[in-house]
């Protein structure tokens, strides 16, 4: 397994780089130590830790029972915000960029329906900012207003995912450092800046999907228009450091035994542990997964928590038809509750995310490819949208948009074995053949019915197992989670 993160290094890293590409200006505070603990899923010790090693290099400064306040920030002299630093890292800026193009748009249309963005904490600011024409310099509020229509109106990773943008994009950058940005996006006859508060304000999601998607495209266009003439005005553009785009849901929960309970939760609920079958002996676990036998015991006892498996006394460990019994008394654990929530959430965000993906890849499938994916589709049984997404996977060319798309995948092998175990045979059939049906408007070249298709795949998933733990399991809190639509 790929070594761990250690907790305190992924947060002291992201809240200096905001730091430091001035995201946050001096003289203003971060969030308190309980919304750090809530945002990295970490404990207030891991935070405070974070906050004693930013104040010793002069980032911060800290007073009793206050937020931390910055005193130093893109100025200092390991600032990120320099024209050679930004072409280093090129290639990741713009392609970050293409791949929010995609998918901010229906995220926020999602996360809008149903809620007034004029209450959000940072409207008034936006708006005030954004009538003056100052966007420069005061770019920030219409940031934060977009953190919080995703974070408020629309789920957990929604926002997760619009902070990962904001440690990437350089807009600090763009907006306060370079002129030919400023001059080419933000002098345009009518910015697009300029109307954002218009389109969040509006009532048609289909409307408000295609001006955003306008406005992204826009803003993407002239980072890459900026990023070549940054290049064509060097005497000698920099090497690519090659700077990756990193997006991880589970980070602070991320432990070995749960990789691999996730990981063998969907090979049973996959078939390839089918019921009846020995899993492999604890040694070939730990050599497999490279990891201690106690952990793989760990992650064993897990499985059989939630009714599984079951471990016979010199026999091993065999699978066996969930134990309806044992996910009742599991429904009364707050930490397995919420990881409930986290799958469901998963399945949201992927309905949202895989159409603009499968739009993408579907010109890129080659017939061999098609005649390949055929074949899969004739095995009873068998998960085809499992094969369905890796394909799409495949042919994802956005780095940040297959990073994305996997963490969102590891996500959703929490439930697998919920979705297709014996017992539900009746949802797998009816989601082979509404891939089935996406596979074969693929093979027609119809792009926009292949990807529609696949999104209403987890459309129908989510349905059917947010109706499943309600009515099962009893996870009521399922029940504010909300089916996406189509733009």
């Amino acid at each position: 397994m790929e070594p761990q993160e250690t907790k305190f290094t992924f947060v002291y890293n992201e809240i200096k780089q905001c730091i430091l590409d001035g995201q946050i200006l001096p003289g203003n505070s971060l969030l308190s130590s309980r919304m750090y603990c809530e945002k990295y899923h970490v404990s207030r010790y891991t935070i405070n830790h974070v906050f004693d090693a930013l104040r010793e290099e002069g980032l911060i400064e800290i007073q009793p029972r206050l937020a931390p306040v910055v005193v130093s920030g893109k100025d200092t002299p390991d600032s990120l915000n320099t024209a050679a630093d930004i072409l280093k890292q090129k290639e990741t800026i713009l392609q970050v960029y293409q791949t929010f193009a995609l998918i901010l748009p229906p995220l926020l249309v999602f996360a809008l329906q149903g809620c007034d963005v004029e209450i959000m904490p940072h409207y008034k600011q936006a708006a005030k900012v954004l009538r003056m024409g100052r966007f420069a310099g005061g770019w920030r509020p219409p940031s934060n207003l977009g953190y919080d229509i995703l974070r408020i109106g629309g789920n957990p990773l929604f926002g997760e995912l619009y902070s990962a943008f904001g440690l990437y994009n350089k807009l600090t950058f763009f907006l306060e450092d370079c002129p030919y940005f400023k001059n080419h996006f933000l002098q345009k006859p009518v910015p697009a800046n300029s109307v954002i508060i218009d389109i969040l304000k509006g009532r048609d999601p289909s409307v408000m999907h295609r001006q955003l998607s306008v406005m992204y495209q826009e803003l993407t266009d002239s980072i890459e228009s900026t990023l070549k003439n940054l290049s064509d005005t060097m005497p000698e553009c920099p090497v690519q450091t090659g700077v990756q785009f990193a997006w991880n849901p589970m980070r602070g929960q991320d432990y070995y035994y749960s990789k691999i309970v996730d990981d063998l939760n969907l090979k049973i609920g996959l078939g390839e542990y089918s019921i009846g079958m020995y899993l492999p002996y604890e040694k070939q676990l730990a050599g497999q997964y490279g990891v201690s036998l106690s952990t793989v015991r760990k992650a064993l006892s897990e499985l059989e928590q939630r009714g599984f498996v079951k471990t016979l006394n010199g026999r091993g460990t065999v699978v066996i038809e969930p134990d309806d019994t044992k996910i009742h008394q599991l429904a009364l654990n707050s930490g397995y509750v919420e990881k409930a929530l986290r799958y469901l959430h998963a399945l949201q965000l992927m309905a949202l995310l895989i159409r603009p993906a499968a739009l993408a890849a579907a010109l890129r499938f080659t017939g061999d490819e098609l005649d390949e994916l055929a074949d899969r589709f004739t095995s009873p049984g068998s998960a085809y949208l499992a094969d369905m997404f890796e394909a799409i996977l495949k042919h994802t060319t956005l780095e940040p948009l297959y990073v994305i798309l996997s963490e969102t995948g590891h996500l959703l092998e929490w439930g697998h074995h919920f979705a297709y175990y014996p017992s539900k045979r009746h949802t797998l059939s009816h989601l082979n053949k509404q891939v089935i049906w996406a596979f074969r408007q693929l093979c027609g070249g119809n792009a926009d019915a292949f990807a529609d298709g696949i999104a209403d795949c987890y459309r129908y998933t989510l349905v059917c197992m947010k109706k499943h733990m309600i009515e099962k399991y009893k996870f009521y809190n399922a029940a504010n989670i909300r089916i996406p639509e189509k733009y």
